[in-house]
């Protein structure tokens, strides 16, 4: 009787914290650039938004993605549609 292999997928979640009462999750992407360097990358919807991220370092992606999170909502980063433009039909801030 051939033994039936379990099949695992191991996902990385990681959360966006800009207060005590809002965090955001989803899962971490880990990819290599083409010269062969490994580094995280990740995108959260958030409430009129989307944190996208990317780093060599986890920790490093981690503070980076609580900044950014931080700046969109107490600085209003995104309310700013002066500097933006449509690339294929989708509105995107540039920042």
């Amino acid at each position: 009787m051939k033994e039936k292999q379990l099949k695992v997928e191991i996902t990385e979640m990681f959360c966006a914290q800009i207060d005590n009462k809002r965090m955001y999750s989803d899962c971490i992407k880990r990819l290599r650039d083409t010269e062969g360097n490994q580094f995280v990358f990740s995108r959260i919807v958030i409430p009129n938004g989307l944190l996208c991220a990317s780093a060599s370092e986890k920790q490093e992606f981690g503070d980076n993605l609580d900044k950014i999170a931080k700046h969109i909502v107490y600085g209003n980063l995104h309310s700013d549609a002066a500097v933006s433009t449509e690339i294929f039909g989708t509105k995107y801030f540039l920042n």
